[in-house]
């Protein structure tokens, strides 16, 4: 079992040709500083589309949203199909495996309208509480804006989150981090993620 995350930019046609390049540079950027040093694999095709391959699939839900947040920080807005199934073909290239996690991913992007996340399982009853909690997570993120988003997703990836750190490596005062981080209701987000992978690790080991 893995989990698939399909996505792409919002509204990328809508990015000037001279400023198209920099949305892929910053969208490459990001795909690497989510996958390295993780054990997974990220890929950009069709131009703005992205695909990656979570080999904890119990951690998807953290993986989209600190990739969500890192394009965010950059001024761009990302819409993201997370799955959990199986592989039945594990490549070096992702473009070429297969497997419900990849099926479910990719249409359950192509079924998206105006949301930011979307949840498919092959594995019930997870459907139906992340859906839900995905869908406030969404509002949140969606009202956050880039200096709360680039806050946040320091504070979830840095090793020693206090406030105070925080705030060295964003170079801002102290007052300043928190305030950022209380607007972008920090935790509550940390709330939800420990929710999602707690809820998918028990969902997966009942299921095995």
């Amino acid at each position: 079992m893995i989990a698939v995350i399909s996505g792409d930019v919002i509204k990328s046609q809508h990015i000037p040709k001279h400023d198209y390049d920099a949305m892929l540079y910053q969208l490459d950027q990001s795909l690497r500083a989510i996958t390295e040093g993780k054990h997974n694999q990220g890929i950009i095709y069709r131009g703005d589309a992205f695909q990656l391959q979570v080999n904890q699939p119990a951690q998807v839900c953290n993986v989209a949203l600190l990739l969500y947040l890192h394009l965010k920080a950059s001024g761009y807005e990302v819409r993201q199909s997370l799955a959990i199934g199986e592989i039945d073909n594990a490549r070096a290239d992702i473009k070429t495996a297969t497997g419900s996690a990849f099926t479910l991913s990719g249409r359950g992007l192509d079924e998206m309208h105006s949301q930011r996340f979307i949840f498919n399982s092959i594995i019930e009853p997870t459907n139906e509480g992340l859906a839900l909690n995905l869908a406030f997570i969404d509002v949140l993120l969606t009202k956050m804006t880039q200096k709360q988003a680039n806050a946040l997703y320091v504070y979830l990836t840095c090793e020693n989150n206090q406030h105070s750190e925080v705030a060295k490596q964003l170079q801002t005062s102290r007052e300043n981090v928190t305030k950022l981080l209380n607007l972008g209701h920090y935790q509550l987000v940390e709330r939800f993620l420990q929710y999602a992978e707690k809820t998918i690790a028990d969902t997966l080991s009942g299921a095995i």
